[in-house]
């Protein structure tokens, strides 16, 4: 996987800065922003959630400001396509903060050394995770942790 070019990564913090003066930071966060494609085609993608979850009224209501702004400021070049959501199921789990919201379902991890592991997850703190696999728990601390996914039942 290549890393973004400079240009994007300062078109993601932009993004940032507008999403921040948007939202409300004590009770939504944000989990990624992505811009991808080239000036005049891109797509401009917001993961927005919070410990209870985010309604898609919000999330509408934050992308019409959010979209106000990126206008209004013309931060986004050319044509552009905004999509403001909460992470689905599909998507890795970034943050610390979203493990809790997991605990109970089933989750596939590797971690930075390479190790896949797959369990359900037990427990969330600010340290790491417990996952259980059969009778034996293994924790993880978040730094150890790579990526991690819930394993979607189909």
């Amino acid at each position: 996987m290549h890393e973004p070019a400079p240009a994007a990564l300062a078109l993601v913090d932009r993004v940032r800065k507008i999403v921040e003066t948007v939202v409300p930071m004590d009770e939504v966060y944000i989990v990624e922003i992505v811009v991808r494609g080239r000036q005049g085609s891109r797509v401009v993608e917001v993961f927005l959630d919070s410990d209870e979850g985010v309604g898609l009224d919000q999330l509408a209501s934050y992308s019409r400001e959010v979209g106000f702004l990126l206008e209004a400021e013309e931060i986004v070049k050319g044509h552009y396509r905004l999509n403001v959501s909460s992470p689905g199921a599909d998507r890795p789990i970034r943050m610390p903060r979203q493990m809790k919201k997991h605990v109970g379902r089933k989750l596939a991890v590797k971690s930075s050394e390479g190790d896949s592991v797959e369990g359900v997850l037990k427990a969330a703190d600010d340290d790491g995770i417990t996952l259980k696999r059969g009778k034996e728990e293994v924790k993880l601390a978040f730094e150890t942790i790579q990526e991690a996914r819930v394993v979607l039942p189909w």
